[in-house]
């Protein structure tokens, strides 16, 4: 018996996931955007005890059988085979299932909260995460600051990115010790970043518009945010994001919405509270250097697919100027997003894993922290390793904003700030972002000369006219 519990618990609910139709694809029935990748448990994340359907898998032999497909485990009139997509019982092991929308979860009694379902969730929680346990805001000195759109009307369109930006106290120097955030719409929400902005004077929004993804402009220095399956960040009272009259006097409050069923009635006025201080003598300056990889080309059907993005040691010896400490380190992907980790390597040697989700969550973000900071010097390489799951995809799915779509990023946060002079080092296929800059042959191949649409213009037109977006001509 303790060796079957051992095995088990050591293959992990990614491996059970592959055993059945939509196994990476169970939403939360009651929290809008969240997943329930544990879908065996009665931990969304897995782990633990089992739900009425994580019994019945584990009677089946851990097997998708008919048995198990035409049972209604959770008893709220809906088989098994139809909350996952499989009315049929027609799927086998690594083949699409027959539908991949509509999901719901087979252990879980819905609606939730019907007559019918009394008494049989009672290990569902609906709550969203608390912000609390960060002592700093004790403090007397603690001021803080809501950054909040005005009512905004979201489009019927899956994806709407918008920003505004705000004025920051300027009257003296100030430390951002922690932010948490303000969720109006949360069933739209996706995620929330804050950037610096440089040059006040040419980044004016008073009112919140369409944007695309990513700092634009003269607001390109990442600050803080928040993404589903957080409650904000608490940075302690030794380190802080500087603001103020020696550093950013503006900042830009970029909201990602997800309106999958292009509802045309949404108004949101979601936003972030900073909580700051007076800066003093001694607290370090904060920073976020970005790492991963732009290019990803994901084939439907595949349990395993990898991509590595490489910020090579010629890379952080030109950006970065003396030796850093890393405080902590987080991943981004999203929902294929299978197992993810973050490595840095010193004269060829893996000297440190600052990341390492063996059971990655775009719902449950994990913030490695490093404790004492890690010293990631000039000449270092950082290696990310993203790899994704598209059992539950029948097309190709490449980077792209969209919650559709994959991305592969590292954020690590870090100080001094003025120790490195770019804070992006992410991979463009097997190009690095030193190579983009200084515009090097990549392989014999003058890719910025094929990049100048004047002289392509003929090759650019015919591409996008004969081919399509899932990856076939």
């Amino acid at each position: 018996v303790g060796f079957s519990a051992l095995l088990t618990t050591s293959l992990g609910f990614h491996d059970f996931q592959e055993q059945i139709p939509n196994g990476n694809n169970v939403p939360h029935p009651c929290k809008a955007n969240y997943r329930w990748p544990g879908v065996g448990h009665e931990n969304p994340l897995g782990g633990g005890d089992r739900n009425t359907f994580g019994l019945d898998f584990q009677k089946a032999g851990y097997k998708w059988t008919p048995a198990l497909c035409k049972s209604d485990s959770d008893g709220d009139g809906k088989t098994n085979g139809e909350e996952l997509g499989d009315p049929n019982c027609a799927w086998k092991f690594g083949t699409l299932p027959p539908r991949t929308v509509n999901i719901s979860h087979p252990g879980v009694c819905d609606p939730y909260d019907s007559q019918l379902c009394k008494g049989k969730n009672t290990f569902l929680s609906c709550e969203m995460e608390r912000f609390e346990a960060c002592s700093v805001l004790n403090n007397s000195d603690v001021h803080t600051l809501e950054l909040r759109f005005n009512q905004t009307k979201v489009p019927p369109s899956e994806t709407n990115y918008y920003c505004m930006t705000f004025d920051l106290p300027s009257d003296q120097d100030y430390h951002i010790i922690a932010n948490e955030p303000i969720i109006d719409k949360v069933n739209i929400l996706h995620h929330m970043v804050m950037y610096g902005c440089e040059n006040a004077e040419d980044a004016y929004m008073p009112v919140p518009q369409a944007c695309g993804m990513s700092a634009q402009g003269k607001c390109g220095s990442m600050i803080c945010g928040w993404t589903v399956g957080s409650s904000g960040d608490c940075f302690g009272d030794k380190v802080g994001f500087r603001f103020g009259k020696t550093s950013y006097k503006r900042v830009r409050l970029e909201i990602h919405y997800n309106n999958p069923f292009l509802v045309d009635n949404y108004i949101d006025s979601s936003g972030l509270r900073l909580y700051y201080r007076p800066a003093k003598t001694g607290v370090q300056d904060l920073a976020i250097f970005i790492t991963g990889q732009l290019y990803l080309e994901i084939p439907p059907g595949q349990s395993t697919v990898e991509h590595v993005g490489l910020c090579p040691s010629e890379c952080t010896r030109d950006v970065i100027a003396q030796p850093v400490k890393v405080i902590s380190a987080t991943n981004h992907m999203h929902y294929m997003g299978k197992t993810m980790k973050i490595e840095v390597f010193r004269s060829g040697t893996n000297i440190k894993e600052l990341t390492n989700d063996q059971h990655y969550s775009y719902d449950s973000p994990v913030d490695h922290t490093h404790e004492p900071p890690f010293d990631l010097l000039p000449g270092d390489e950082i290696r990310t390793t993203c790899v994704y799951n598209s059992l539950s995809t029948d097309r190709y799915v490449y980077y792209g904003e969209g919650t559709s779509d994959e991305m592969c990023y590292g954020f690590l946060t870090y100080y001094p700030k003025d120790a490195v002079k770019r804070t992006m080092c992410v991979s463009h296929g097997s190009m690095s972002m030193c190579d983009i800059y200084s515009g090097t042959p990549v392989e014999g191949c003058d890719w910025v000369a094929f990049t100048n649409f004047t002289a392509n213009a003929k090759i650019v037109n015919d591409v996008t006219k004969n081919c399509n977006l899932n990856g076939f001509c």
